[in-house]
């Protein structure tokens, strides 16, 4: 059970947490200590991992597809493309690169428990820092369509009492999008360790079962949940 041991303890001991988010200490220089904490470290292992899939998809491309390498390459980049062109429309379509590397990154790390090691989404800066660069995009896509005018006249619309609740909302969503998926990913890991302290020595396939749901299933569930709410908040914040 790999995300759910982190949280286990033994059968007859209590159950808790595995403390705080880890960190190495890099130096020290002129008595300030840097230091890097684990999700940076398993980031870049995501990159890392990421990098060498599209290195091995991307190798020896042909017009006609001959190989199954190339054919789940293509069918990857129809389904973005093609969820982008419906959530978004085909003006949009500039987006795939970027939402199909959004959705690869949050997935990958969301799965990394499969290999023992800590969620980097579990991790609210994480989460937090993707939700910021939809942030600023749904107001690239304001201020680019609506243009200087159009941008400000989109937060007193209906009427101009409603300026500082359109405020609110416009900060809402990102704060909203980043605790969904930090809040499920963190979910996930308390619950397959809260069943497997309570079965004890009889856990064997239920935690099993329970890893294929949690480390699995709502982890990629998860990601495309975050790219078709950033793709929703990017095309509705379009001005006319």
């Amino acid at each position: 059970m790999p995300n759910a041991l982190m949280l286990a303890a033994e059968a007859g001991k209590s159950l808790t947490v595995n403390g705080p988010l880890k960190a190495i200490k890099l130096f020290e220089l002129n008595g300030t200590e840097y230091w890097i904490t684990e999700s940076v470290i398993v980031q870049w292992l995501v990159i890392l991992i990421l990098l060498i899939v599209v290195l091995v998809l991307t190798s020896n491309l042909k017009v006609v597809p001959e190989t199954k390498r190339q054919a789940a390459a293509e069918m990857l980049v129809e389904f973005v493309r093609d969820t982008v062109h419906g959530t978004m429309g085909s003006k949009y379509n500039a987006y795939t690169p970027y939402i199909m590397t959004l959705l690869c990154y949050i997935m990958i790390n969301n799965l990394m428990s499969l290999l023992g090691l800590r969620n980097p989404t579990a991790d609210v800066s994480v989460t937090g820092t993707l939700a910021i660069i939809t942030f600023f995009l749904v107001q690239y896509n304001r201020a680019k369509t609506g243009k200087f005018k159009g941008y400000f006249k989109s937060f007193i619309e209906p009427l101009p009492f409603m300026l500082p609740f359109n405020i609110i909302g416009e900060f809402a969503n990102p704060l909203a999008l980043a605790l969904r998926l930090f809040g499920n990913m963190v979910a996930g890991t308390v619950i397959g360790g809260l069943i497997y302290f309570a079965l004890g020595k009889f856990a064997i396939l239920i935690p099993a079962v329970a890893s294929l749901y949690f480390d699995i299933f709502s982890a990629v569930m998860q990601a495309y949940i975050f790219i078709m709410l950033s793709m929703s908040y990017i095309s509705s914040a379009e001005c006319e």
